[in-house]
């Protein structure tokens, strides 16, 4: 294999030391590399997927450090996280802030030389928390089935999705079971009423901007408040989970119109 240069560091890379991306540019894996989280992958990824996940695990660790693993701690119910997943990277949900976080634990000798990288994203964006089951072949050859929560996220710049392992079917459900909560989504008969009428509400609002699109007459905001009723009878009022993630994020020191979190 040719030599190549890190297009991030300029470092040389060769066959074993460089990682080629799906637009020809290669990174190193010994710095450049290392500053991705593992469940970032790099073969359909092009160059600017790479600086803008980057971008995203420096601004979302210091997040993560300074606004939202103090409330690990806390003794305050509200303010405490909700741990998700098995082995790692593990989910943190902080209801209370309107953000979650994705952190991955490394360690430079076993257990020595703690360190942690984190993707914050806003509990609003959650778009996607679907089960998935794989079967793998472990070292001895035999079959092992693993499982997981696919997680998709919109208006997100980097790794906009990813793979949580989860323990089973279960815990995937318990998961499912509480971010519907979070968004009024439950399949429950106490919200059977609230869910018909998000739906019935969003059913008026297409007719009305079919009857404005054939008359002429539909602008923007019609538009706008549409999709908007649209959004909340498949995915839930997000009002709340936006005006938190807003409100805490411009108390700390990171927000800002670079922010990554839109």
């Amino acid at each position: 294999m040719a030599k190549h240069n890190c297009a991030i560091c300029g470092a040389e890379v060769g066959l074993m030391s460089g990682q080629k991306l799906a637009d020809g540019n290669y990174i190193c894996r010994k710095v450049c590399r290392k500053k991705l989280l593992k469940n970032f992958d790099c073969i359909p990824a092009t160059l600017g997927d790479v600086t803008a996940h980057i971008e995203q695990v420096e601004k979302g660790t210091r997040i993560w450090n300074e606004l939202l693993l103090p409330l690990k701690k806390s003794k305050n119910k509200e303010e405490k996280l909700k741990m998700m997943g098995v082995g790692g990277p593990l989910l943190y949900a902080s209801p209370s802030t309107g953000l979650v976080a994705l952190v991955e634990t490394r360690y430079k000798f076993i257990v020595f030389g703690k360190s942690e990288l984190a993707c914050v994203y806003r509990i609003a964006d959650l778009m996607q928390y679907d089960f998935e089951e794989e079967t793998t072949k472990n070292s001895e050859g035999k079959e092992e089935k693993k499982q997981y929560c696919t997680m998709m996220f919109k208006d997100t710049a980097g790794m906009y999705g990813f793979r949580l392992a989860v323990s089973g079917q279960k815990e995937y459900e318990s998961i499912a079971k509480y971010f519907d909560t979070l968004f009024g989504i439950q399949k429950t008969l106490g919200n059977s009423f609230k869910n018909a009428k998000r739906q019935l509400d969003a059913f008026k609002s297409v007719a009305n901007t079919v009857k404005a699109a054939a008359a002429g007459t539909l602008d923007e905001a019609q538009a706008a408040e549409t999709i908007g009723a649209l959004d909340a009878s498949v995915y839930g009022d997000r009002t709340q989970w936006i005006e938190k993630a807003d409100a805490a994020l411009a108390a700390s020191l990171f927000h800002s119109e670079e922010s990554f979190l839109p």
